[in-house]
């Protein structure tokens, strides 16, 4: 019986301090103090959903990326083949606009992100390796 209880106290002490540990994902802004910043880096990644996502040309898909934690979108690009320049990733939301250039280069890439808790807009300028010039725009739904 004492086995029994030493257990249960064990368990319990355990479950205890996990309550009291801190996220490791916890977000280190909110609102607009996470306007210009890296969702990533500042944990608004984690838990994000996509509001809208426009094709690229040839390859690749925009998304318009919806933080609930920190009310912030940012768009992600995803599958770029690359291309002939680098990419203007810009999102907005009434006065507050973010634009952050990325490689033109294949892969993942995403913008800095703005304070949109109703109407956000997203757009990717890009030139494609045949020359040709091309926008990605993307509307979250409260637009």
């Amino acid at each position: 019986m004492v086995g029994a209880m030493k257990s249960t106290s064990l368990v319990a002490a355990a479950a205890l301090v996990l309550l009291l540990a801190p996220d490791a994902q916890a977000a280190s802004c909110s609102g607009r103090g996470c306007n210009g910043k890296d969702p990533v880096q500042a944990g608004c990644s984690a838990g994000s959903t996509v509001a809208d996502t426009a094709p690229m040309f040839t390859s690749g898909t925009a998304e318009l990326r919806w933080s609930p934690t920190c009310k912030t979108n940012w768009v992600r690009v995803v599958n770029y083949a690359g291309g002939q320049s680098a990419l203007r990733i810009t999102v907005w939301t009434g006065d507050d606009r973010v634009g952050f250039p990325a490689p033109g280069t294949p892969g993942t890439h995403w913008g800095n992100m703005v304070h949109a808790p109703g109407c956000a807009r997203g757009e990717v300028l890009y030139v494609d390796s045949d020359g040709g010039h091309h926008t990605a725009r993307l509307a979250s739904s409260d637009c």
